[in-house]
Parts: C-alpha cells; sequence; structure tokens
C-alpha cells in the first residue's frame, strides 16, 4: 500500500499538485510576456528566474525560522498571499498595465512567499500521514514537486498557444483555490520541534549546514543537485529564452518544447511513484541521469531544428527530474523530523539557486553572443566540475 491510499493525504497530494503547477504556469507566463515585450534575453532569463531566487538566497533562513511554526496557519496564510499575488499578474494583464518592471517585482514577491513555503510544504507532508506510510509519501510529495516543474511550464505553453495569457494567467490564480480549505480541514499529526529554536536561530542554521556537509549521503546528493541544477536544469528553465532565440520567437514552438519537456517528468514520476525504487536504485540512477542531461544540453546547442529540440528537452525533463526525485526522498529519509526542514531547505537552496544563476549567465551570454554559445558550453563545464570535484569528494 503506498500513503494514496491514506484519504487525507490522497486529497492534499492532488490538490497541493494542482496548486505547485499554478505556480510554474504562471512562470512560463510572464516570461513569454518579458520577452514579448523587451525580446532581450537578459530580461526573460531574469524574471522567468526570479520566482525562484529568493529560495535560493533566503531558503537556509526561513528553514530555521520556519522549524517551529504552526504548520497549518503557515500553510493557509502563505498560499492566500500566493492566490492574491497570481490574480494581481492577471488583472494587470487583463487592463494590459503590465510592464517589465511590473512583472519582475511580483516575480520577486512571489518567489519570497515560495521560498517561505518551501519549508512548510516539506514538514507538512510528514505531519499528514501515519509513520508506515512516510515513505512513500516523501517519494510521492518529491515526485509531485520535481514533476510539477516541468509539467507546469508545458500546460502553460499549451494555454498560451491555444488561448492567451489573459486566461493562462486566470487559470495559474484559480489552481490555488482547491487547497486553500482542504488546508483548514485536514487532520495533522504531532511532530517534535526544538523549544530553544527561537533564542539559537545562528546555532541551528549552522547545525543544519553542518549535518549536510558531514554525512556523507547528504552531502554527495547536494553536490549531483548544485551540478545538475547549474549546468543541465538552467537551460530547461529558460524555455521562453529558447524558443525567443533558437525557434524564432514562435508561441506555437513555446508550446511544443514545453509539452515535450513535460512529458518527460511525467513519465520520470511515474516511474519513481510506482514504489519500486529503493534507496540503493535511487542513488545508482544519479550518474547516468547526470550524463543524459549534459549529453541533451550539447547537442542542443548545435542545433535549431525543432523536432530533434523537442526530443532533448523531453530527455532533460526527464534526466533532471530523476535527479530531483531521487535526491529529494533520499535526504528525506535520512533525516530526523526536528533537522528535516532546515536540511531539506539546503536541497532546495542548491537547486533554486544554482539553475537561477545558471539561466541568468545564459541570459547575459545571449545579450552578447548567440546563446547557443552558452548552451555548449554549460555541460561542457558541467561534466568537468563533475568528474575533479566528485572523485575529490569520495
Amino acid at each position: 500500500m503506498t500513503a494514496l491510499s491514506h484519504r487525507p493525504f490522497l486529497a492534499y497530494f492532488i490538490t497541493n499538485s494542482i496548486s505547485l503547477l499554478g505556480l510554474w504556469i504562471q512562470k512560463i507566463g510572464v516570461g513569454w510576456l518579458t520577452w514579448q515585450l523587451t525580446e532581450s534575453t537578459f530580461w526573460t532569463s531574469f524574471v522567468t528566474l526570479a520566482l525562484m531566487a529568493p529560495a535560493g538566497i533566503l531558503g537556509p533562513f526561513f528553514a530555521v525560522w520556519a522549524e517551529n511554526w504552526n504548520m497549518r496557519r503557515a500553510s493557509i496564510v502563505l498560499k492566500f498571499l500566493m492566490f492574491i499575488l497570481a490574480s494581481s499578474v492577471w488583472y494587470l494583464q487583463f487592463l494590459e498595465l503590465h510592464s517589465v518592471y511590473s512583472l519582475a517585482l511580483l516575480s520577486i514577491f512571489h518567489g519570497i512567499l515560495s521560498a517561505m513555503y518551501h519549508p512548510v510544504r516539506l514538514v507538512f507532508v510528514s505531519v499528514i500521514v501515519e509513520k508506515k506510510f512516510l515513505g512513500s509519501a516523501i517519494g510521492l510529495n518529491s515526485a509531485s514537486f520535481n514533476a510539477s516543474r516541468v509539467i507546469g511550464p508545458s500546460l502553460a505553453g499549451f494555454f498560451i498557444f491555444f488561448f492567451n495569457l489573459e486566461i493562462t494567467f486566470l487559470i495559474s490564480a484559480l489552481s490555488y483555490l482547491p487547497l486553500l480549505p482542504f488546508l483548514f480541514l485536514v487532520p495533522l499529526r504531532d511532530r517534535t520541534t526544538s523549544k530553544n529554536q527561537e533564542k539559537n536561530f545562528i546555532k541551528n542554521f549552522k547545525d543544519g549546514f553542518q549535518i549536510a556537509l558531514e554525512t556523507r549521503i547528504i552531502s554527495s546528493c547536494l553536490f549531483i543537485v548544485f551540478v545538475n541544477a547549474f549546468f543541465v536544469r538552467g537551460i530547461l528553465e529558460i524555455q521562453p529564452t529558447i524558443a525567443g532565440e533558437l525557434l524564432l520567437g514562435s508561441s506555437t514552438n513555446l508550446s511544443i518544447i514545453t509539452v515535450t519537456a513535460g512529458i518527460g517528468a511525467l513519465l520520470s514520476s511515474i516511474w519513481t511513484s510506482a514504489g519500486k525504487l529503493k534507496k540503493h536504485n535511487l542513488i545508482k540512477l544519479l550518474f547516468p541521469m547526470l550524463i543524459f542531461g549534459f549529453i541533451s544540453s550539447l547537442i542542443m546547442g548545435l542545433t535549431s531544428n525543432l523536432i530533434l529540440i523537442s526530443i532533448l528537452f523531453l530527455v532533460m525533463g526527464f534526466s533532471t527530474t530523476m535527479i530531483g526525485i531521487s535526491t529529494q526522498t533520499i535526504i528525506q529519509l535520512e533525516v530526523e523530523d526536528r533537522f528535516r526542514a532546515r536540511i531539506l531547505t539546503w536541497w532546495s537552496s542548491l537547486s533554486f539557486g544554482s539553475l537561477t544563476l545558471g539561466g541568468i549567465i545564459l541570459g547575459i551570454c545571449g545579450e552578447f553572443f548567440p546563446i547557443n554559445f552558452g548552451i555548449i558550453l554549460m555541460p561542457v563545464f558541467g561534466f568537468t566540475i563533475y568528474r575533479y570535484f566528485f572523485a575529490k569528494f569520495n
């Protein structure tokens, strides 16, 4: 039996997955609108990635701060504020008042809320299910989050192509509504917290970092997350820029590449969610998935063929999602309840921070050189760093 047989978790899994899809739909929507307004690779990459940058910078601090929060209250407040911001994005588009600055500002604010919610989300799943379902729930929660990062953009591409940006932003805003009533009603189990957390903020922050570094399997996973996010996911996250530069700025082409990446992520999520992959299987998959990502991004920099780029996005969607799910699941299973938020937020900080930096660097390169230059160099540097440092790491 999996955690989906536990009704409260099933309801949470469905409603939270819908809200996560809405977040990533908005991300691609604001990125595509920015490209239409500016045709700048820098601004398009910046606005697209602004949703994730705060998690990379502020995530570890929010994690320590959030450890003793009331998880129900925090979830309700943060999700409601996200709904308000997403509605603001839609309303400004409805009035045709958006500028690159309004898009950047709203994306940064939404990113700050997401950074605050991330440790809450990671802990919340552990207080919904009984302990016998925890391993399954962790895997499913990881699959939901990582798949939504790629499936959401594919849905955004679909809505942009068949409807328009106004409808896309409206769907993004409405996606938060199913989760809110559930958060008021779901029964939660008690969890272990630190009574002295408020007095020892700096100490707790350092403790989380120390545990992450000293636990070999966790530190190895975090290093792989960094390499994958910076050198592969950074490319995957700037699909509006790639559609604009390599594929002649067509919304049709944007929808195709986002959908194929989403299919790859969905296949990866289905495979891992089946529950047949144990921790040792997940560990063995990490290096092959990283290599698939490197090869796909290298080839992408050498072509402007839509069909080939779509296939490469499918492979990258599969491999990067597999790495995200696997590393998050491994770390979740390794840490105690009282350290879960701060340790797992190092995962999210490395992931979001690295892909944000990688994407911004690619965007800057695109202002001065053809962007495929940067797309070719990223996997070359990534593989070199992985081989050199991971040999020392172990």
